[in-house]
């Protein structure tokens, strides 16, 4: 959900945690689940040590593995529902006015 609240690498491990509940069972969601984790947006260190070295994601999802390491290399080239970033992750666009009075007190802005 665009909505939710929480940082990717957040969404990754409850994933994770939810799938290796019951491994038997849940592993045959595993590639609907991560479809929906915005993997771009996660902390690079964090991606390359956790996610991709982890075998079983590796299996089930290559593409979306490689998808996040063009991302992370070439942001604009790459689009996805997993490069759109969610509405609260802290991303957003701003207009910023910085402004005073000049020398002879006439009022100016910068932008």
């Amino acid at each position: 959900s665009d909505d939710l609240n929480a940082s990717e690498e957040t969404v990754y491990k409850a994933v994770m945690m939810w799938i290796n509940h019951n491994k038997r069972w849940r592993k045959r969601e595993m590639r609907k689940l991560m479809e929906l984790v915005r993997f771009p947006f996660m902390d690079k260190l964090f991606f390359l040590k956790t996610v991709q070295n982890n075998e079983a994601i590796r299996k089930c999802c290559q593409d979306i593995v490689t998808e996040t390491l063009w991302y992370q290399a070439f942001p604009e080239e790459v689009r996805s529902p997993r490069t759109h970033p969610r509405r609260v992750s802290g991303l957003r666009e701003a207009v910023v006015l910085i402004g005073g009075t000049g020398t002879r007190g006439n009022p100016t802005v910068y932008s």
